[in-house]
């Protein structure tokens, strides 16, 4: 196991609390001998002197290991960095609710403990590969999505036709279509009815987001599909959002946009303690209703 010299710090500077946090961290860390990787633009908004000036891409360059402080919203857009699959991430949340962290703001120092012990597992999380093709781009655009792929119109209906494996499998008449990875199930699939999709799992979710036919069931395909989606209506656009708001563009009538599982994952480091099952029944409180009829 290689010996940690350096962690990145990939931080949500809009919470009160991150100042005060990433400061005990650097302390902490520093005082065992470990460089703190702070990129400039968070050190600047955090009002922090850098230990060394650097940007984002040379912390993903230069660290053993990046420590993601915030939420999931936080470590889907270090997800996004070139080069991020080949860095292990520590993600702890210090906000509220958050299905890819690790562990929680109380335990931010036993898990630093155990990270440096090597009392940890990795966990590698399936990415989705998606190519854009459309009139108005020079070229196909291509993107990766840790969560999910999201095509929608916000004022109207919109008609798609989605294939797997090259064969039409439902046509769509709904307000947009979510596709997601098993990470991503717990995510805007979950809040339009997806079903709940263990995280190692390989699949690819297609849920429809207020469909206009009771027909219309959200699907689990294998992870090894190819999923094509082509726009009928002659709208002027529809949008395609990737992890969200990190990417985002509008696609012309006749786009194609096929999805496919990537090559490259994303490493989560958990600790041996760390239970999904356990954060699922917490944080979406599970059976509650049940437990205390």
């Amino acid at each position: 196991m290689k010996k940690i010299e350096s962690i990145g710090f990939f931080v949500n500077t809009t919470k009160a609390n991150a100042a005060r946090v990433v400061e005990g961290v650097c302390t902490w860390l520093e005082g065992r001998g470990i460089v703190p990787l702070l990129p400039d633009e968070q050190a600047a908004a955090l009002q922090r002197t850098p230990q060394t000036r650097i940007s984002k891409t040379e912390v993903v360059e230069q660290a053993d290991v990046i420590l993601v402080l915030g939420g999931d919203g936080t470590l889907l857009s270090a997800a996004h960095m070139p080069q991020i699959e080949n860095v292990p991430i520590l993600a702890i949340n210090i906000g509220t609710l958050g299905f890819l962290t690790d562990a929680s703001l109380d335990e931010l120092y036993p898990t630093l403990e155990s990270l440096l012990t090597g009392d940890y597992r990795i966990e590698h999380r399936m990415m989705l590969e998606v190519v854009v093709n459309s009139q108005g781009f020079p070229e196909p655009f291509r993107a990766f999505a840790l969560n999910d792929v999201v095509i929608r119109h916000y004022t109207r209906l919109i008609e798609l036709d989605a294939y797997i494996d090259g064969e039409l499998f439902i046509p769509y008449n709904a307000d947009g279509l979510i596709i997601a990875t098993p990470s991503g199930s717990t995510g805007y699939s979950l809040s339009c009815a997806g079903t709940i999709v263990e995280p190692q799992l390989e699949a690819i979710l297609l849920t429809p987001i207020a469909p206009h036919s009771l027909t219309v069931r959200p699907f689990i395909a294998h992870g090894e599909a190819e999923i094509t989606v082509k726009m009928r209506a002659a709208y002027q656009s529809v949008d395609v959002f990737v992890d969200g708001q990190r990417e985002t563009h509008s696609l012309t009538a006749g786009a194609v946009i096929k999805i496919e599982k990537a090559e490259r994952t994303i490493q989560l480091i958990r600790s041996q303690h760390h239970s999904y099952y356990r954060a699922l029944r917490e944080k979406l409180m599970l059976g509650e209703g049940i437990r205390n009829a």
